[in-house]
């Protein structure tokens, strides 16, 4: 899993790519170069990013490949938050504040985490309202206590809101008809909770994310067999948004 990272870059510090370092001028414009590595390797990658200014409120994209590196212009102090895609990887997000407003012309490396295919590691080709069973996640019985069994598909839901950085998604529980309705209502939200506050504490934004318990109002199938009642017990992702 990759969480968004916050870097504190200090231009002064940095490895310059040319020359001695320099003191910042008002007149003077720093070039920043930007290239993609492989994680394990750190070979040269070909690479898309998109870059935002936040205070500038400009945005800057550009490829990179194994020859040359995508650069831009910096004017000021300013915080950039760095979107980073290679064939074959995971898409990476940083955020970084560039402490001094001009200064040499420097570069920096982002690293990729090269995808496996031969795990289950995001859901792909998602949809606007789109509803994914989470067919793995487990809890004791008529509790929301999360059981261990279940982090291996959560973390494939991490990694797949760390790659797509603009999806917003809610958590929705649900139950079968079985005992009191507002005791399932209760279960259902608890359940939702608990796997919203799971997603949070490995490094996803609270604003990404909602959550919401049906208890039995929204059945899967008919409540009419013990194999139907299953179905209705579980717990989705909803994509509001991406």
């Amino acid at each position: 899993m990759r969480a968004v990272l916050l870097l504190v870059v200090s231009l002064l510090t940095l490895s310059p790519l040319f020359g001695q370092v320099k003191l910042p001028t008002k007149s003077q414009k720093t070039l920043f170069t930007i290239s993609a590595v492989d994680d394990k390797t750190s070979a040269e990658l070909p690479a898309q990013f998109t870059i935002q200014a936040i205070q500038a409120k400009k945005k800057f994209t550009g490829k990179s490949d194994s020859v040359k590196a995508f650069s831009f212009i910096l004017t000021r102090t300013d915080t950039l938050n760095v979107i980073a895609s290679s064939p074959g990887y995971y898409e990476a997000e940083e955020l970084m504040v560039v402490s001094c407003d001009t200064c040499a012309d420097y570069g920096y490396v982002i690293r990729l985490e090269k995808e496996d295919p031969k795990t289950d590691s995001v859901f792909r080709n998602l949809e606007l309202n789109q509803s994914f069973r989470l067919d793995n996640v487990y809890f004791d019985q008529s509790s929301y206590v999360l059981r261990p069994e279940s982090f291996p598909q959560l973390d494939k839901l991490i990694k797949t809101l760390v790659t797509t950085p603009k999806l917003v998604i809610e958590i929705a529980g649900h139950t079968d008809n079985v005992g009191d309705k507002r005791l399932n209502q209760a279960l259902s939200e608890n359940r939702a909770k608990i796997i919203t506050n799971y997603l949070v504490t490995n490094g996803i934004a609270e604003k990404r994310l909602r959550h919401n318990g049906y208890g039995s109002n929204k059945p899967a199938a008919p409540n009419d067999s013990e194999e139907n009642k299953r179905k209705n017990r579980r717990v989705e992702f909803v994509v509001l948004a991406m």
